[in-house]
């Protein structure tokens, strides 16, 4: 009988977090600031062209934009490492870390502007959900890119 190892037995909850912020620091930040900014941009004409003007949801759109890019494009780099190849092989757990800080930036938005506490955590905790969502389906349909030799 051999003896469990520390691969063996997973990671602990924070360990998961630190290795999913390690991969996230990897992450094509450039494109996930682009596509945040198109989203808030195209949701806010939308607004206009409805005439509801609104500032705070387009915001907090375009930030599930950014932190879905943000992972989903962390996941798929095409580099190599022990931290991409855990989160890649358990994408749901890696998608922790987008949605949980996406939660928590829309709920502290909504509070400075809107200072409902309700409200801001169901608007916080639904577009948290809406990011780990979108980067843990991405995660587990979508392939790498492969590194170039």
């Amino acid at each position: 009988m051999s003896t469990t190892t520390r691969t063996d037995r997973g990671l602990t909850r924070r360990e998961e977090m630190s290795v999913s912020g390690s991969v996230l620091s990897q992450a094509p930040w450039g494109l996930a600031v682009g596509a945040g900014a198109v989203t808030t941009v195209a949701d806010v004409i939308l607004h206009l062209v409805t005439l509801r003007f609104a500032l705070t949801g387009p915001i907090e759109l375009g930030l599930v934009a950014f932190f879905a890019v943000a992972g989903a494009g962390a996941l798929l780099r095409a580099r190599r490492g022990r931290a991409l190849v855990w989160a890649q092989t358990h994408p749901w757990r890696f998608a922790l870390l987008p949605g949980a800080a996406c939660a928590i930036i829309v709920f502290v938005l909504s509070m400075v502007v809107d200072g409902g506490v309700f409200g801001s955590l169901f608007s916080g905790l639904w577009h948290g959900a809406a990011a780990y969502g979108v980067t843990g389906l991405v995660g587990s349909v979508g392939r790498p890119r492969r590194a170039r030799a």
